[in-house]
């Protein structure tokens, strides 16, 4: 099975140097018309790749905070209700 990543690993690596080699071209990328950043296609593609896949990132890790907040909130509210349910069992 290791050997199987590590063919797959490669294979990846191949593809996307070609990828790369086959994308060698100058694009300019306008900043609101005040500034031309001109760089090869494959560094373009990978700035935006990896500006997507951070923004991905950030939105995933708010929502995680969000989700972990609630788990608690609900968690303190189980909380009560066992001690009113306990409470009501001693009476009984």
């Amino acid at each position: 099975m290791k050997i199987f990543k590590i063919i797959l690993q490669v294979i990846i690596f191949v593809l996307l140097l070609v990828l790369a080699i086959n994308n060698m071209q100058t694009v300019e990328f306008n900043f609101f018309s005040v500034y031309i950043l001109k760089l090869p296609l494959i560094i373009t593609l990978a700035i935006f790749a990896i500006g997507g896949l951070l923004i991905g990132l950030l939105y995933g890790f708010v929502n995680n905070l969000s989700l972990k907040s609630q788990i608690s909130k609900l968690k303190k509210q189980i909380d009560k209700t066992e001690e009113k349910s306990s409470k009501v069992d001693q009476i009984i």
